[in-house]
């Protein structure tokens, strides 16, 4: 009987084993993307297979907000996301910390361009035009830091760089056009459209590279899941080096996943997708500092609270 009694019960403990185990093969990583072609080397890895590849189960979940991918992240609902360093210092600030993993666009001013363009008949063409004229961005966004960073570093004083907040990108695009504002900051592709259709580009950030996008995790996913983490990167840089031999391949893809209009593909250039790699410390520094002084968060962090450097895979 106590034989039977001890069978029954390794039994049991060989049935929880393994279906734990089971449970565990079923976790998915949940990776927030928003619409934009930073987040196509993702898109890839998931077509191809890569990420089964590497032995981890991601799911891609697209939003159409920043809001909504970091409120998100922010209740736990995903585990990651693309997105830019203001992103993540917000999260941190909000009591609800991520840290980069990762730069997804930013290794050099050519990848993920911003600009600062004036309408077809305004006559502005260079930057000390736009002193005390109206640019539209939305606030407190990348978009506002590239705006203040971009008219800075050619002489403009704070007090002269002035905005208007236009939030929604396609309405910024069309009333530049249509000469109802006088400038705004767009980025690629609407950027390299507006200039097609006849908007003068002022300035952007090619030969300065404000601007980085990123790849973030929850830091209690980071904790619990890191090797996992790894191989996902693994997989995206396997993705992004396929992208960049061959970029005309991946054309349709860009517009049905990463959401960049058909017509767009005319006078944009897929972007070079970096592999994995950290963005500089200086990067980091300067994106805090700039929500600092704004007062959009409460604590000058640190590049190691912002950072994760370990979980990179080898080249």
């Amino acid at each position: 009987m106590r034989n039977k009694k001890y069978l029954f019960f390794m039994l049991v403990l060989i049935f929880i084993f393994f279906t734990g185990c089971n449970a565990k093969k079923e976790d998915k990583m949940k990776i927030g993307l928003l619409p934009i072609s930073d987040s196509l080397p993702f898109y890839v890895a998931a077509e191809k297979g890569y990420f089964q590849s590497e032995g981890v189960n991601v799911e891609l979940i697209r939003f159409e907000s920043a809001v909504e991918r970091d409120s998100a992240i922010g209740a736990g609902a995903i585990d990651g996301a693309v997105g830019d360093i203001l992103a993540v210092a917000a999260l941190h600030n909000s009591g609800a910390p991520a840290k980069i993993v990762s730069m997804s666009l930013g290794e050099t001013g050519r990848e993920g361009r911003f600009a600062i363009l004036s309408s077809p008949n305004s006559g502005i063409t260079k930057p000390e035009q736009l002193k005390n004229v109206p640019v539209a961005i939305s606030t407190n966004s990348i978009i506002e830091y590239m705006t203040d960073n971009l008219l800075a570093e050619q002489g403009l004083k704070p007090e002269e760089i002035k905005k208007e907040a236009i939030p929604k990108i396609p309405v910024r695009f069309n009333l530049l056009l249509e000469d109802k504002i006088k400038a705004a900051c767009l980025p690629d592709p609407m950027a390299a459209m507006a200039e097609n259709k006849g908007a003068n580009l002022v300035i952007d950030d090619t030969s300065l590279n404000l601007s980085q996008t990123v790849i973030y995790f929850r830091t209690g996913y980071i904790d619990a899941s890191s090797q996992s983490i790894t191989k996902c990167l693994k997989a995206y840089a396997r993705a992004a080096g396929e992208i960049n031999e061959n970029p005309s391949a991946y054309r349709d893809l860009l517009v049905d996943k990463a959401g960049v209009p058909r017509e767009a593909l005319n006078v944009f250039t897929i972007d070079h997708y970096p592999a994995p790699q950290l963005p500089t410390k200086d990067q980091v520094e300067k994106v805090i500092q700039w929500m600092f002084e704004k007062e959009l968060i409460k604590t000058q962090f640190s590049y190691e609270d912002l950072t994760r450097a370990d979980l990179i895979p080898a080249r």
